[in-house]
């Protein structure tokens, strides 16, 4: 059976994530995971063996500020950049989920543009023979100069999971994209039966109850939904009414801030969020718009089985039309409630 060949990408301060990542990873035998601490020998070449990166199948990049400040680290992304559709190759997980603000976006741009500065400046007066490889160092520092907006934009765009959501994230992909095989059924059956002597098979009876599992899918591309439908309203809002500026922030896929500027004045804010209680998922709205705390809302809207199907219904609502929602119609609550009274 051929391997797939994967490779982490990773700070080294944040080498208790990637050492999850690892181990969740090492139970299937048709990966083959490479790390540094893995792979590189005492005294062997860093750079040689990041060149070997652009070859792997698939990328996990655990992507925070010391990932995003490393020399090393940026110098593995560009070479996951050399591959035209290196988008489709990487899976990151973000750490500092400040990169998902324009403004903390720039100040790694102005970061790195100041290291090539501040190199090249430092290279002046350096005879041409007498600079050996500090000439790639500083073509590696303009190279990352040149390129970590783009990495940044294109991450920042992506629907990145929670990081205590990212194992079983990865593994989701690595399945969907058949890197990783699922048990088969009869495999399944074999080895419950070589339990027979210890469990009773009779007590395993099936359910047609709906699952926590369904339920936290059900709320999961809820909240999706509700957020790809807000963004598209506000940018028609802005579109139809041009003295209307709508800030969207993600902070991460369960986080995200909309703020409504009239005229340039800030006049709402809202903060639409995935809660987890007790196993099942909800979606909180808050009007405390001046940070990603989670620690107070005030709606909340609920899944509810009826009649064998999954509805959202509000928490805070006895009003008979708010049982039975969809995501639109969370989505109507939501402007109905929170935004148009500050609209006039």
């Amino acid at each position: 059976m051929s391997k797939f060949e994967i490779f982490l990408s990773y700070c080294w301060s944040d080498d208790e994530i990637a050492g999850k990542i690892e181990t969740s990873l090492a139970k299937n035998d048709t990966i083959n995971l490479h790390r540094d601490k893995l792979d590189i020998g005492t005294w062997r070449s860093i750079k040689e063996y990041i060149h070997s990166i652009s070859i792997m199948d698939y990328t996990i990049l655990l992507i925070s500020d010391a990932y995003l400040k490393s020399s090393n680290c940026m110098y593995e992304v560009l070479e996951v950049m050399r591959d035209r559709n290196y988008d489709q190759k990487i899976f990151p997980v973000v750490i500092n989920s400040g990169i998902y603000k324009p403004a903390i976006r720039a100040e790694y741009v102005k970061y790195w543009q100041k290291e090539y500065e501040d190199l090249n400046n430092s290279l002046q007066g350096i005879k041409i023979q007498n600079i050996g490889r500090l000439g790639d160092d500083l073509k590696r520092a303009q190279n990352i100069s040149a390129n970590v907006a783009e990495f940044l934009d294109m991450v920042s765009d992506m629907n990145n999971p929670a990081i205590e959501d990212a194992c079983m994230a990865i593994e989701g992909k690595l399945k969907e994209r058949k890197f990783i095989a699922s048990v088969p059924e009869e495999n399944s059956h074999k080895n419950l039966s070589s339990l027979e002597d210890f469990i009773d098979e009779s007590a395993f009876t099936k359910t047609t109850k709906i699952s926590d599992y369904q339920i936290n899918q059900f709320m999961q591309q809820s909240f999706q939904e509700i957020n790809d439908k807000m963004r598209d309203l506000a940018k028609q809002l802005e579109d139809k009414y041009p003295y209307f500026q709508v800030v969207v922030e993600k902070n991460d896929s369960r986080n995200y801030l909309y703020q409504f500027y009239k005229e340039g004045k800030l006049i709402k804010g809202i903060h639409i969020f995935l809660n987890q209680v007790f196993g099942n998922m909800t979606i909180r709205i808050s009007t405390n718009f001046y940070s990603f705390s989670n620690n107070s809302w005030n709606e909340e809207y609920i899944s509810q089985d009826i009649d064998g199907k999954l509805y959202l219904v509000s928490q805070f609502s006895y009003v008979s039309k708010e049982y039975k929602m969809s995501s639109e119609d969370v989505v109507k609550d939501i402007w109905k409630k929170y935004i148009n009274p500050y609209l006039s």
